[in-house]
């Protein structure tokens, strides 16, 4: 049965049908009517209420000349009488309900609905019976259109909208004089997201609003616009200057601190730009270099700054750690020594002479001159026999700070005799 169904032709035939015999039954229905002679007929004159909602309402009115505001959109309609043709008009919709305002004039009026098309043998109730319609003369004006655009800081990083206009620039707003009135701006949105270069965006809904943001119904011509978005993408190259936190231990020093990438660039807007001198580095932390090398280092930037080419730069760090350096031989000097007074050293023995270790940053020790330094023993008051002295050693008043001696020996053994 489905298969037949699904034919058209079947379909056109069971409609043919059905469209014959609801015929009938009106013109049957109808001649009942006629013909009353106060017998109760049972198909024809039993009655039967049925209710239609959602039924549209017509204005009538120059609505080129005025607009209406008052009249419902749909009313409910009930139909009583005979059940054929309370039927048939609840199935053919053939009829109109419409409110009539030709001939009133401007203002508040209360008016009646009114139907048209529906056969006298029916009880027709509509509801709401009448209304409360306003008349206003019709009002046309030109706005120009502003555009907003949504999501403006989703554009692609280092870009930015520059301009953004719409075509045509201007549209023309009809509706009651006194909605015109309330008009404070047109607008349509665009959504910028993901926006990496200019373009075009066809066919934006335009609406009207008032000056609390709350929307007209009003009729604009035309309803759309094309929006011009042009983006831009500003730019600085800057230098960069390094930041330090922290110091580095105490076995180590830091020598030097060199960038590879000296200047890099800012995007980021114009107004942000102008002012904008230099880049620094995330602080860098030296307690945790305990050698030389290159690092990578982040830079510091604002929420202002959209992206920086590159993101990060090398820096090479040149670190110097403690070392020791022996001056040999370095020549026994003797204070206050007796003409008449020989000396032998017996420990160390047989020389005059002994090694000098330095330590210190390998920067320090080379401004130490091995000519500048000199030992010395005091032989003041001293009579023959051996005697232990302590070696003291003397050295420039230039020597950078932190440079350490180491004596071979710190005392030494000697003979003084009588010649």
């Amino acid at each position: 049965m489905n298969k037949w169904l699904e034919k058209p032709w079947v379909i056109r035939i069971v409609a043919l049908i059905l469209s014959v015999l609801l015929f009938v039954v009106v013109a049957f229905d109808q001649n009942v009517y006629d013909k009353d002679d106060g017998l109760d007929l049972s198909l024809g004159t039993t009655n039967e209420t049925q209710t239609m909602e959602d039924v549209p309402v017509q204005t009538l009115i120059d609505h080129d000349q005025y607009v209406v505001s008052g009249v419902p959109d749909t009313v409910t309609v009930s139909l009583q009488g005979s059940v054929s043709l309370v039927t048939s008009t609840v199935f053919q919709r053939n009829f109109d309900v419409y409110v009539d305002l030709e001939g009133l004039d401007t203002g508040t009026h209360i008016v009646p609905l009114q139907y048209s098309g529906v056969a006298d043998q029916l009880n027709v109730y509509v509801d709401p019976q009448e209304v409360e319609v306003t008349i206003e003369e019709r009002a046309t004006k030109e706005f120009n259109v502003t555009i907003d655009t949504v999501n403006r800081e989703s554009v692609e990083p280092g870009f930015e909208v520059s301009n953004i206009y719409a075509e045509p620039e201007s549209l023309v707003v009809t509706s009651s004089k006194s909605i015109i009135d309330k008009v404070a701006i047109v607008k349509g949105f665009v959504d910028v997201n993901g926006f990496d270069e200019s373009q075009t965006v066809r066919n934006v809904p335009v609406k009207v609003y008032d000056n609390q943001g709350n929307e007209l119904s009003v009729r604009i011509e035309p309803p759309t616009v094309d929006v011009t978005v042009d983006m831009k993408n500003p730019s600085k190259t800057v230098p960069v200057t390094i930041e330090t936190e922290n110091e580095v231990s105490d076995d180590v020093r830091l020598t030097s601190m060199d960038l590879e990438t000296e200047e890099v660039e800012v995007f980021a807007a114009d107004s942000y730009l102008e002012n904008l001198e230099e880049l620094k580095t995330e602080p860098i932390d030296l307690s945790e270099i305990t050698e030389s090398g290159t690092i990578d280092v982040p830079l510091a930037t604002s929420s202002e700054v959209r992206k920086v080419e590159p993101e990060t730069v090398k820096v090479a760090v040149e670190l110097e750690t403690v070392e020791e350096q022996t001056i040999e031989d370095v020549p026994i000097d003797f204070q206050h020594e007796a003409d008449d007074v020989s000396l032998t050293f017996v420990e160390p023995e047989d020389t005059n002479t002994m090694n000098i270790v330095m330590k210190g940053f390998p920067a320090d020790l080379t401004e130490v001159a091995s000519d500048e330094l000199h030992l010395t023993i005091d032989l003041d008051g001293l009579n023959s026999g051996e005697h232990q002295l302590a070696v003291e050693l003397d050295t420039p008043e230039d020597i950078p700070e932190g440079v350490e001696f180491e004596l071979e020996y710190e005392e030494v053994t000697v003979e003084l005799e009588e010649e």
